[in-house]
């Protein structure tokens, strides 16, 4: 019996609502729009922290990158000399082994040498950073090989003359011609070398996380050129030779970078003093280095999405709040145009609890078809957004069911006063109001 009423009540309120079609619509309206935009907005904070995170796993968050950076003191005195100026700094070859053998957790150890240069193939020159390093390279970085093969420790240990070029620069010196096995001429301050191009390779990661060197006007060189390290440092040396207006300065850096793989993320931060104690054995007080861990990056970029997913939801759950107000106001109205039904009603034997329950019943049914229609909405909003025009959003099953419960949970609180309030009618002054 009680079922029974129950499912009447549900038609009445129905009922109810399809006799002013527009004005029910307009009252779901805010909670669509509520629904609508917490789902919205939370995906698209989803979507740009995953391309951020990725960004930086790319790297590899149990990788520690260690740079050679010129003290202060070494800079102030380089601009007091006007002519000539030698600068010795930096990461040696001693401290990558040492750091190989004295910093527990660490699996590999991979030595990097930058120089800028200009490479050139007929007609054609670039500015180019030439990058000495070890054939395990790709592996550290995750960066993925388009044409032939990368280095190899046969000539690395032979120090041959062979070289890898980003996709990039193969692309600006053989303007569509196959690169592979042909001859450039990489040119530094002091000698000319001719290299076999034996691989094309594409980067996986973002430019600030790329060994670096500026051009001439200080922009950062995106054009690569991989070669051995022992080769690089028999042609080249570790002289950065760099030659200004009125000026010439030389730089002896044995190694521009030292990556240091572990077997986890977890062990990066306990070995971070390690590495610290490492490096500033042979130092003695001179901080020519600097350290960056990715995880730190990738911590710091969660703690942030934290904080603007939490903003997201306040901002769309204004629009709910706002919608809530908007189901309160129509309820009240429906009350008072309902004042004789109600006093009918309450004349035939209905308690205050069945008028609470049927208007709050016709209360959820606005919450309901609104929640859904904005789910709908949202994710089909998502959709076409991550489909269509190819940019990340991820819809989150939390923030579906986060939406949909506030907005019946909003529509409920509102509509409890109003329903309330038609309980509470004095069913004799109900009958005669007209």
């Amino acid at each position: 019996m009680r079922g029974s009423s129950l499912i009447r009540i549900v038609q009445v309120g129905i009922q109810s609502l399809r006799l002013h079609k527009l004005r029910s619509g307009l009252t779901m309206l805010g909670m669509i729009i509520g629904v609508w935009a917490v789902i919205v907005l939370v995906a698209i904070g989803e979507g740009a922290s995953h391309d951020a995170q990725e960004a930086i796993k790319a790297l590899g968050a149990q990788n520690v990158i260690i740079r050679s950076v010129k003290p202060m003191a070494d800079r102030e005195q380089l601009q007091g000399w006007g002519m000539e100026w030698e600068t010795i700094y930096g990461l040696k070859n001693s401290d990558a082994a040492r750091i190989a053998k004295t910093v527990p957790g660490v699996i590999k150890v991979l030595p990097v040498l930058t120089q800028r240069k200009n490479i050139a193939h007929g007609k054609r020159d670039v500015d180019c950073q030439l990058i000495g390093t070890y054939p395990y390279y790709p592996q550290f970085t995750q960066s993925k090989m388009v044409a032939g093969t990368f280095l190899n420790e046969i000539e690395e240990a032979r120090k041959e003359n062979s070289c890898v070029l980003t996709l990039e620069l193969a692309e600006k010196l053989f303007a569509g011609h196959n690169p592979l096995m042909e001859k450039v001429v990489i040119r530094g301050f002091e000698s000319a070398q001719v290299f076999r191009v034996k691989g094309i390779i594409q980067e996986r990661v973002e430019g600030a996380k790329l060994p670096q060197q500026k051009d001439a006007l200080g922009r950062t060189i995106s054009a690569n050129v991989f070669i051995p390290l022992s080769t690089f440092k028999a042609l080249f040396g570790i002289k950065n030779i760099d030659r200004s207006v009125g000026s010439l300065s030389v730089e002896r850096v044995e190694l521009s970078e030292i990556r240091v793989e572990f077997g986890s993320a977890d062990e990066v931060m306990e070995a971070l003093p390690l590495l610290r104690e490492a490096l500033d054995k042979t130092r003695r007080g001179k901080v020519d280095y600097e350290i960056q861990v990715p995880i730190n990056e990738l911590n710091a970029l969660k703690a942030q999405k934290a904080r603007d997913t939490r903003m997201l939801m306040y901002i769309a759950c204004i629009s709910l709040l706002v919608g809530g107000i908007g189901i309160m106001n129509i309820m009240l109205a429906t009350v008072t145009e309902r004042t004789q039904e109600i006093g009918v009603r309450r004349a035939m034997g209905a308690t205050q609890k069945d008028i609470t329950v049927q208007f709050l019943i016709e209360t959820l049914i606005l919450c309901l078809l609104g929640g859904s229609i904005g789910v709908c909405g949202g994710w089909g909003f998502a959709w076409v957004r991550h489909h269509l025009l190819h940019t990340t959003t991820i819809v989150t099953e939390w923030s579906v069911l986060a939406a949909f419960g506030l907005s019946v949970t909003v529509g409920l609180v509102f509509g409890l006063y109003p329903a309330r309030r038609a309980a509470l009618l004095d069913p004799i002054e109900a009958l005669r109001h007209a």
